[in-house]
C-alpha cells in the first residue's frame, strides 16, 4: 500500500467504505456536466479525471486564497442541482483538503473545476490522449503546511506537492 492511500484525516487509516456523497452544482453547468458524465461513464470517473487534470495546474487564479475562517458555499440563488455518487476515497480526501485550503466547500470546488474544464473544452480525441498522459504522470500527494506566528496573531498557509519543509521549534 503506498503512502498516498494510507494517509487520511482518519488517524492514518483510509476510510474506503465511504457512503454516497452529494455534490450541488449550478443549473448553468448541468448540460455540460451531463455530457462529461456520459463521456467518462459515471460521475466518479469524471471527478477523478478533474482531480488528476488540475493537480499540476495553478488553481490560485481560479480559487483565490481567502482569509476567511469560515467555509464559503455556493449561492442558493444559482438553482443548485443535487448529484449523488460514491467517490474514490482518495479523490474525496484531496478535494476536501484543497477546499479547506481555499476556504470553500467541496461543491464549490467541484463546480469551479467543471467550469475550468468547460473553458478548456478539448475535443474527445484529444481528451483520450490527455487522460492517458495524466494517468502515466506521477501523482504526488498534497502537503498542507501552517506557520503560526503567535506574537503577530497571524497564520500563513501553504499548499505544496513537494515535501520540503523545516520543522522549527523554539
Amino acid at each position: 500500500m503506498n503512502q498516498i492511500q494510507e494517509f487520511t484525516e482518519f488517524h492514518g487509516k483510509s476510510k474506503r467504505s465511504v457512503g454516497p456523497s452529494d455534490l450541488l452544482i449550478p443549473k448553468h453547468l448541468e448540460g455540460f456536466l451531463r455530457k462529461r458524465i456520459r463521456r467518462h461513464g459515471n460521475l466518479k470517473n469524471y471527478f477523478h479525471y478533474l482531480i488528476i487534470k488540475f493537480q499540476n495546474k495553478n488553481l490560485f487564479s481560479k480559487f483565490p486564497d481567502t482569509a476567511f475562517r469560515k467555509t464559503l458555499y455556493q449561492s442558493k440563488r444559482q438553482n443548485l442541482i443535487r448529484l449523488s455518487f460514491r467517490p474514490d476515497h482518495q479523490d474525496w480526501y484531496e478535494a476536501k483538503l484543497v477546499g479547506f485550503y481555499f476556504g470553500i466547500s467541496i461543491c464549490k470546488f467541484f463546480s469551479g473545476l467543471v467550469d475550468s474544464d468547460r473553458d478548456e473544452d478539448i475535443s474527445l480525441q484529444n481528451e483520450k490522449t490527455e487522460i492517458l498522459r495524466l494517468e502515466k504522470g506521477t501523482v504526488n500527494p498534497i502537503y498542507f503546511y501552517y506557520t503560526i506566528f503567535s506574537n503577530k496573531r497571524m497564520i500563513l498557509k501553504r499548499l505544496s506537492r513537494r515535501r520540503n519543509f523545516e520543522l522549527n521549534t523554539a
